[in-house]
This record gives C-alpha cells, structure tokens and sequence, in this order.
C-alpha cells in the first residue's frame, strides 16, 4: 500500500508583475494594458497578446459589486470584457498575467514560463487613459463609488479555460468570504467578498531584490514602510506542476506584502505552512501588524488530512514556527452557502513581522494503516491506540478519489477490539487496488485519529 504525500511548492523567484504587489505606491496599468491592446503593460514580462488566444481564455472579474451599508451598487457584470463598461471614476478591476513570457523571450527556469503560473487581480478607480488608482484611500479623479475601510467587494470572478489548473489563492485584505464551484471546468468561478486594508507602500528601486517577494518567503528584511494606502488586491496561483490538494484554498492577510503556501508531510503527519512577509515597522515607527485568515475547503481537509469537515474545528492546531508574536488561533467551521463552501476557516490577529509563517497540522498523529485481502473480503488495520482500551472506539473507512473534486463516501465501520486493536472488514469490490481512502477512529463523538493512505 502506497502512502499519499503532498508535493512540495516551489516556484520561480521571478520579479512580480506590479499589479501582483500589495504595496503599489499609485497604480497600475488598467485592463488594456495588461491585455497588451495599448502600451503600458507588463513590464517584467508578457501580456495577454503574447499568449495565443490569451485574452478571451485568460481569467476575469465577472461581476464587482461595491457594498457600503444597505447600499449595494453593481459597477459591472457579464463576460472577459464586462470591466471595460466601468468608466472614469467607477470602481474596476485589472487581471494581469504574472511570470509570462514575452513575445520572442524562450521559456527558461528562472525566467518565464509559456502559460503565467500565477493571475494578479488588482482593484481600484479607473483614471485616465484606464489606469488603475489602486489607494482608494487618496483618488487621483472624481469617484463614482465611496469607498472606506468598512467597504465591502463582492467580487465573482470566471476562471476561463486558462484558470482550470486553479491551485491555492491569496488576498491582500480582510477577507470576508471564498467560494468556488466547478473547479477544474471552463465555467469554474471565484466569489469572494473583502475589505479594503491599510496596505505597506515601499519604495522597490531602492530597495534593490528582496526575499518578502519570493517564492518562497525569505530573507525578508525590510526596517520600515514609506507610507500606507487603502486597497486590495490578489493572486491566483495556476502552477499545474503542483499536487491538487490545496486546491480551492485561499487566505487573506492585512499588512502583509506576499503570502504563500508550502504545503509537506513530516513524522507527525501532513503540514501546511502559510508565510507572510512585510517591514518590521509601520510608516509611522511603530511595530507592524497584521492578520491572516485561511479558508482551507473540505476538498482540501480529506484531500490533505484525512479530516471532515464537522471534525476539523476542534481536531487542528496552527503555531508560529519564526520569531515574533500574535494573538492564538481560532477556529471555525463554516457551511456551505451562497458565499461560503464548507470550510475550516483559521484566523489569527496581531501578528508581527517581517516574514511570520504559520504551521497548520492535526493533534493527532496520523494512523499507519495497512490493508489485507483474502477471497472476496478486505480488511484495514491499524495498530490498538490505549486509548481504545476497554472502552470502544469506532473505526470508519470512507471511499475518496484520486482527484480533490471527489467528496468521500463511508463504505465501512466497526468497533475496537478489548486491546485497543483497530480493524474492519468490507467486501473486496468496494476498496479496489488503488482506492484512495480515508480512516476516522472515534472515541464517542470525539474524533481521535484519522488518515489518508491508498490501496
């Protein structure tokens, strides 16, 4: 039987795209750039035109509705050119491809890549010529659209034939809400809503190459912030030589320049680790600090885990692993609804930089399961756990997939023996070699272990 590993992430440290930077000190180009329909696009790599048939596969905003209070306002919806119907002034977005080859540039390590393994997806007021005002904070044009730090976005975005490979998402603002539907398909989307947050400004020329930036997060080492501006903005990690269990994960981060997630598998069990970078001080002096909130869907919690989502809750632990402080995790599972998939959503307040990360496991330690066949029958074993002992624990098998699209069903259970012993027994037909499965084991309602492994 072969043990399921995550891959690990790692990605080209390639210069962003200035609309993939939370920390813009006035702009970025507007959608016709980013197209690469007039000048002033992509200046570290390519556009939309220099991908055949680019701009009507590339993903896009779908419909942004700006909500202050009771008052909600539709600034535009439809198709991949909905957000050219914004005007001077409206609330609008721009989608840039990021790490891109341009047109003539060979795709290489280090440099390109022939499809962009990563979307910006910047917001703002749209100035002349298209541009986007990314502060919204300090407007450059008459506004059309209030918007303060209590402003809500509901943002739906179209992820199109190049967003399929949609792996893990990053916000920079107070992220509301995240929900997906159809990942892996033409029509899959994005709804999410978010706040607007105060952003770090920095002043990158002079800061010459720096770690908050790369991928992953290091030698981030930035004293202090130039200034700070009102906006929101995020990325879209397409990188399809990645493993699919995070797919549909997203996290929101306020104060922060980057976000990244480095997902891996240790003796405990599989991690998640999510790290954040930005300057150890404010504009203003004082000691910078943000937050996070990590949506992880229930794709990803059996995917990854081996946990339900009515489980996950109480059954997971998130710890700094760098230096600096933060308030404790909490921990809160959400149902499916017409904003939300089912989630465990873990936030975490007050965090200090530069480059905090978190480690995200289970409290358990992951079983060591194993599965014997004799004629028509199997069984899944598991060395006796004390506390089974005398009182009964229940082991139950679930039936997933071999793709994170597959919810699990149960086809097994049974009861603990009087050592503490974990075994069951089904019909061979229903765990068929190269079955992925996943394995509870349950004291009352209190889950106590749980695994992922495959025939």
């Amino acid at each position: 039987m072969r043990r399921l590993l995550p891959v690990v992430v790692v990605l080209l440290t390639v210069a962003f795209a200035p609309v993939a930077l939370a920390g813009l000190p006035t702009g970025t180009p507007g959608q016709d750039a980013a197209d690469g329909t007039q000048p002033g696009g992509n200046a570290n790599g390519g556009t939309w035109s220099d991908l055949a048939g680019g701009i009507a596969a590339r993903p896009y905003v779908k419909s942004l509705k700006v909500i202050n209070g009771d008052s909600v306002v539709t600034v535009f919806s439809g198709g991949v050119g909905a957000s050219a119907t914004a005007v001077e002034g409206d609330v609008t977005t721009s989608v840039s491809p990021t790490n891109l080859c341009a047109a003539g540039q060979t795709p290489q390590q280090g440099r390109c890549y022939a499809t962009p393994n990563r979307v910006g997806i910047a917001l703002g007021y749209k100035g002349p010529g298209g541009s986007v005002d990314t502060d919204f904070s300090n407007p450059t044009v008459p506004v059309r659209q209030t918007v303060n730090a209590d402003t809500v976005f509901d943002i739906v975005i179209g992820l199109n034939t190049l967003g399929k490979t949609l792996r893990w998402s990053w916000v920079n603002g107070d992220l509301l809400s995240w929900k997906t539907s159809n990942l892996g398909a033409d029509d899959a989307e994005i709804r999410l809503r978010v706040k607007p947050v105060a952003t770090p400004l920095y002043d990158y020329a002079a800061l010459g190459p720096v770690g908050c930036t790369a991928t992953p997060i290091r030698d981030c080492d930035i004293a202090q912030a130039g200034g700070s501006a009102l906006s929101t903005n995020m990325f879209l990690s397409l990188d399809d030589s990645l493993g699919t269990e995070l797919t549909g994960t997203a996290f929101g981060t306020t104060a922060a320049i980057a976000g990244f997630l480095v997902p891996d598998v240790g003796p405990a069990g599989p991690i998640l680790d999510l790290q954040m970078g930005a300057a150890h001080l404010a504009a203003d002096g004082s000691p910078m600090k943000g937050s996070l909130r990590a949506f992880l869907p229930s794709t990803v919690l059996t995917g990854l885990y081996g946990v339900q989502p009515a489980d996950a809750g109480s059954f997971f632990t998130a710890r700094r692993t760098t230096s600096g402080t933060s308030d404790a995790p909490t921990f809160e599972t959400r149902a499916a609804s017409a904003v939300d998939n089912d989630a465990l959503v873990i936030s975490i307040d007050n965090i200090t930089f530069s480059a905090p990360a978190y480690r995200v496991a289970t409290k358990a330690k992951p079983l060591s399961v194993k599965v014997a066949t004799k004629g028509s029958k199997a069984t899944v074993s598991s060395k006796a756990l004390t506390a089974c002992k005398k009182a009964a624990c229940t082991i139950t098998i679930y039936k997933s997939g071999k793709t994170v699209f597959v919810k699990p069903t149960k086809i097994a259970a049974a009861k603990s023996s009087a050592t503490g012993a974990l075994s069951a027994t089904l019909a061979k037909s229903k765990l068929p070699a190269g079955t992925v499965f996943i394995v509870n084991v349950r004291k009352g309602k209190t889950l106590l272990a749980s695994t992922r492994a495959q025939r």
